[in-house]
């Protein structure tokens, strides 16, 4: 539900969807460049799901693809431009503060440690089926949709 609410104010009040906010934060966040590959298993979607979203925030003026500054000439870049910085400049701030009044201050300083931990957790095991690592509960509702 929190997730919803968050996308929900993303689109409303900055017709931006949810996948496309993460796109701008991981590349404001990688100095602005970072390899689409790389950008794919940050934002954990696949390379044709990342490759529209880039389609959508290209035909913004968002951002760009670029050859890959390492050389490598089959490696491709995002980037994001300057109206892609103002887009998300004027995001994040109202975004943070929805997510600390929705989470954070429901969860509490003096919980805030632990659930952090916990989630930390969560994810951590989840990353280990998208990569393919064995889970130790053969029961995991993960093997099943994974």
């Amino acid at each position: 539900m929190l997730d919803d609410v968050l996308a929900r104010h993303l689109v409303a009040d900055h017709q931006l969807s949810h996948r496309e906010y993460e796109v701008l934060v991981r590349l404001d966040g990688h100095g602005g460049r970072l390899r689409m590959s790389a950008l794919a298993q940050q934002i954990v979607a696949s390379g044709a799901l990342v490759t529209q979203t880039m389609l959508r925030l290209e035909d913004r003026g968002f951002v760009e693809r670029q050859p890959a500054e390492s050389g490598d000439r089959r490696g491709v870049d995002a980037v994001i431009l300057e109206a892609g910085r103002v887009a998300l400049e004027s995001s994040a701030a109202p975004h943070a503060e929805i997510i600390q009044q929705l989470l954070l201050e429901r969860v509490g300083v003096d919980r805030l440690e632990s659930f952090a931990a916990a989630m930390d957790d969560v994810a951590n095991h989840l990353r280990s089926h998208r990569s393919g690592a064995s889970c130790d509960d053969e029961d995991c509702p993960a093997l099943r949709y994974a």
